[in-house]
């Protein structure tokens, strides 16, 4: 049988029964960020947005300031 051939409410039920095994065993307990509000979950889609976070992630900003602050 392929996936493809396996109805989705079969594969619903599995999903959420491995999570409810997960969450009985505290397998979610104690994450980063638990309790916290999700980072711009509000803000509008943007396409750019990996690039965006990359940019701050690897603070790009302040490494092109900095090269550019050097005497050549």
């Amino acid at each position: 049988m392929s996936a493809s051939s396996i109805p989705l409410s079969a594969i619903r039920r599995v999903a959420e029964n491995r999570i409810r095994e997960a969450m009985a065993e505290g397998q979610f307990d104690n994450l980063p960020g638990e309790g916290k509000p999700i980072p711009n979950i509000d803000d509008p889609y943007d396409e750019n947005w990996w690039i965006k976070q990359w940019l701050r992630r690897e603070r790009i900003r302040e490494v092109l300031a900095e090269g550019l602050k050097r005497p050549r």
